[in-house]
């Protein structure tokens, strides 16, 4: 019976296939490490980071790759999910919508190309790998806000009294 396991046991399985004849004691604390909860609060630190009394003051955009202060940031509220805020902030949100809606057109486009014979069938890939990096390039904030670590983030936080 082939099984599909799920993407969050795939570390822990892969460590057990990789350690058939180990004993359990031996392997006991990677096993634990890989299924322990990672903490957003303290440790190293996932996409946002709490303060002493559990309030939120900092978020890594996913779209910017930058951590930010939830309020300055301008990160939208978000029910249900651990920080309580969006995973990426307003900028960069509209920013990617963008680049999705861009990337659509231009796949909808290049189709119609290629069935009118402007573009060869062979140049698809290509066509689609320019397409691809559009898609995925970062377009920095224009107030150039965001830091690279959470630590800067939380001296900038300490100077300015947030």
């Amino acid at each position: 019976m082939s099984a599909s396991i799920k993407k969050v046991f795939q570390p822990i399985l892969s460590l057990l296939e990789a350690n058939p004849s180990a004993r359990i004691k031996d392997i006991l604390e990677q096993v634990k490490e890989l299924a322990s909860a990672k903490s957003a609060g303290g440790g190293s630190p996932t996409s946002f980071h709490k303060n002493e009394a559990g309030e939120v003051v900092g978020i890594k955009c996913y779209y910017h790759q930058k951590w930010m202060h939830p309020v300055v940031g301008d990160f939208g509220k978000k029910a249900g999910t651990a920080s309580g805020f969006n995973s990426m902030c307003k900028d960069g949100l509209s920013k990617w919508t963008k680049q999705q809606k861009e990337f659509k057109n231009a796949q909808q486009a290049l189709l119609a190309q290629v069935a009118s014979g402007e573009v060869a069938a062979s140049d698809i890939n290509a066509k689609m790998a320019e397409f691809d990096a559009a898609k995925t390039t970062i377009v920095a904030r224009e107030d150039g806000y965001g830091f690279d670590t959470i630590e800067e983030l939380l001296a900038d936080n300490a100077a300015k009294g947030v």
